[in-house]
């Protein structure tokens, strides 16, 4: 048994133990504003298994819990990460708390994402696609369990092809020419994940890993040839910290990212350099934030931005070093349409801007100093709903100052289209 399949063993039962000593909740499927009040209140409460009682909420003309925030949205709505705006699906999958007492069912065929939440256990069908691999995409499920101020996730996605050829080597097998002797491969990376989140003191602390690994297998010659392998390696652990229960006006979100990429080759035991790109560590401290500037009950605009500042390192075959700050300023506009507030559009435009930026190369004592404001991102969505169980949104988007008459040919643009049933 390898150390991945322990691991993913591990934190399956871990999430059965917490699975079995929760809050089962059997109550009705609450409100979006009900659900948010009991988070607040579990994030104070010592007993996070205890049923928490519902007390309808006073909200506040500038709480973050108004009407605009008491509605679930899906990947279309806030991309740039504005602190302020109301949940989307992202931010579940990111604090897993945040699924206790939701029951829904959400489907998203633009981005291959599919989302069951029961309340209490929920699960999620998405993809992934190894980094500086090939072009093939992997399968994943999400499997986790969530209670209120507490919640937990385990995600995994495998793909594997074994060749044995010891005779011809002519032998095609899919396309690709198979020399004598065995070889093996992950398709689309061998993807472990998991991750926890628990509210305090009117707060949300979250982690969470990922460990990805593509890799191909090669034996040349089983009795006495060369044995080669070739591997990408990256390993991924976010932490983040948010007052997003309990903000009124102005919400924030501390965090920090780690990761360690490694590309190399070993041949017979011995690991060589793999060339590009070369392996590297990176430690990416930030922080989030979000403001509302103007808001009646029909309409609303928040100010959103973001700081972010990265050291990476870089390993053999290059001793480098690249350290960048950068700075995202975002806005987000949303409105009511009609009397019964069915109907929402939504837009937000934002940019990157690399504030500062210097690399070193030691071995060619070479160095570049950078600043640039990136291309605008910009984007409208619509968002209809029907009485209080079927929603469907739709969302369209554009890296604007890229050319002219290019609208729907540049990487930038994208279509997304969302529905999701609540019960």
């Amino acid at each position: 048994m390898n150390f991945k399949t322990m691991f993913g063993i591990g934190l399956v039962s871990l999430g059965a133990a917490f699975a079995q000593d929760g809050y089962e909740s059997t109550s009705p499927s609450l409100s979006e504003q009900q659900l948010q009040q009991q988070e607040e209140q579990a994030s104070a409460s010592s007993d996070l298994t205890a049923p928490v009682p519902f007390v309808a909420p006073e909200i506040p003309k500038d709480s973050k819990r108004t009407p605009f925030n008491a509605i679930l949205h899906g990947k279309s709505y806030n991309r740039n990460s504005n602190m302020a705006a109301a949940n989307n699906t992202d931010l579940l999958l990111k604090y897993p708390n945040l699924f206790a007492n939701r029951k829904f069912f959400y489907i998203e065929p633009t981005n291959k994402l599919g989302i069951v939440s029961l309340g209490s256990f929920f699960t999620a069908f998405d993809i992934s696609k190894a980094p500086h691999a090939d072009d093939e995409q992997l399968g994943r499920l999400t499997l986790g369990y969530a209670v209120p101020g507490f919640g937990i996730y385990v995600r995994a996605g495998l793909g594997r092809d074994r060749v044995n050829n010891e005779g011809n080597s002519s032998t095609r097998v899919e396309g690709d020419e198979v020399q004598p002797g065995v070889k093996s491969r992950t398709y689309g990376g061998d993807d472990w994940a998991a991750a926890i989140a628990k509210g305090f003191l009117g707060m949300n602390v979250a982690a969470d890993v990922d460990w990805l690994t593509t890799k191909t297998e090669t034996h040349a010659d089983p009795d006495n040839g060369t044995e080669t392998e070739d591997r990408y390696d990256s390993l991924t652990v976010n932490l983040s910290l948010t007052n997003a229960p309990t903000a009124k006006n102005f919400t924030w979100t501390l965090g920090a990212r780690f990761v360690s990429f490694n590309n190399e080759t070993e041949e017979d035991g011995d690991v060589k350099n793999a060339g590009y790109p070369p392996s590297y560590w990176d430690i990416t401290p930030y922080i989030r934030t979000g403001l509302s500037v103007l808001e009646n009950e029909n309409a609303r605009v928040l100010i959103g931005a973001a700081a972010i500042v990265s050291y990476r390192n870089y390993d053999d075959p290059v001793d480098q070093y690249a350290i960048t700050a950068v700075v995202q300023p975002s806005m987000l506009g949303e409105v009511f349409i009609g009397e019964n507030k069915n109907f929402m559009f939504y837009g937000e435009v934002g940019y990157d801007w690399v504030a500062f930026r210097y690399l070193k190369n030691n071995d060619s004592d070479y160095s570049k100093m950078m600043d640039k404001m990136d291309e605008v991102n910009a984007s409208i969505g619509f968002r209809y709903q029907y009485k209080d169980f079927l929603a469907v949104e739709l969302g369209l988007g554009e890296k604007l100052f890229t050319g002219v008459g290019n609208f729907f040919t540049e990487d930038g643009t994208f279509i997304d289209f969302s529905a999701m049933v609540r019960f």
